[in-house]
């Protein structure tokens, strides 16, 4: 199946997981095509300086691709550099967050069933 990008939802989110300043999700609609392993994919854009809270996925596994940007990511209390061509995998049970640098910074996220 084919979604195509006007069927996608784009939303700004405040504060994502109690994190500081916004970003912009562009979620694709998994559901309809039958994708029930697969929770969801975003494309995100971090306004600079942003931040995503660090948090435990209990019971998925979620990785983050990074197209533009540089910042921080922080797994399991670790924090290591990020940029371009980045990818951070985090386990069912483990925690992530990430920190912006001063550009925006431009994500593709999947979640998927653990």
């Amino acid at each position: 199946m084919l979604i195509r990008a006007e069927e996608a939802d784009t939303k700004t989110l405040e504060r994502c997981h109690d994190g500081i300043g916004a970003l912009a999700c562009t979620a694709f609609p998994l559901a309809r095509a039958g994708c029930d392993w697969l929770r969801f994919l975003h494309f995100d854009v971090v306004e600079p300086s942003a931040t995503i809270g660090e948090h435990v996925h209990a019971d998925d596994e979620e990785i983050y691709y990074v197209l533009e940007g540089r910042g921080t990511m922080v797994l399991d209390g670790q924090r290591f550099p990020i940029g371009p061509g980045d990818l951070a995998v985090t386990p069912a049970g483990h925690s992530h967050g990430l920190v912006n640098g001063s550009s925006p910074m431009r994500l593709i996220v999947v979640c998927a069933a653990g």
